[in-house]
């Protein structure tokens, strides 16, 4: 069946966000375990739990919670662990995934704002609950900005081979 109305589109937009998080939940570990900077390790860990909580609060959101899958999330966390098996484990991998992480924030926050975007006249606790998940997602995207500033500033200190 077509989308042919702004709530239709919203209630999609709600059920994408929500199966985002369910990626992000069950893949983010694995990729948070081989990191070797524990902040960045931290910052993965927080997201994932984060995503966990998200899931919930995304379907109450909704009437008909579950969607099809998240094609962007999933692809972006394959990338992520292509990263974990192509990349040397240490700074430069760290690096490789803090990049595909934020990629994942990035998108999410454009979701956001289209879903912000389309129910702000309708729902006004929705809309608050989708501006809360936005501005998280911009933090957690700073922290990671600032984390891979760190790294990167490391990694040229550093002799080559």
């Amino acid at each position: 069946m077509a989308t042919t109305t702004m709530h239709e589109l919203l209630t999609v937009a709600l059920q994408d966000l929500r199966e985002g998080r369910r990626v992000v939940a069950a893949r983010l570990p694995e990729i948070a375990e081989a990191t070797r900077d524990e902040e960045t390790r931290a910052a993965f860990r927080r997201l994932t739990a984060r995503s966990t909580h998200e899931m919930e609060t995304l379907a109450e959101m909704v009437s008909k919670p579950d969607g099809e899958p998240n094609l962007w999330a999933a692809g972006i966390l394959d990338d992520a662990c292509r990263d974990v098996a192509s990349t040397a484990a240490g700074p430069v991998r760290d690096v490789a995934l803090i990049g595909a992480i934020r990629k994942f924030l990035g998108a999410d926050i454009v979701s956001l704002e289209t879903a912000i975007a389309l129910v702000q006249h309708d729902d006004e606790q929705v809309s608050e609950g989708l501006r809360d998940l936005c501005e998280r997602a911009s933090q957690a995207d700073h922290l990671l900005r600032q984390q891979l500033r760190q790294l990167t500033r490391q990694t040229e200190d550093q002799p080559e081979g």
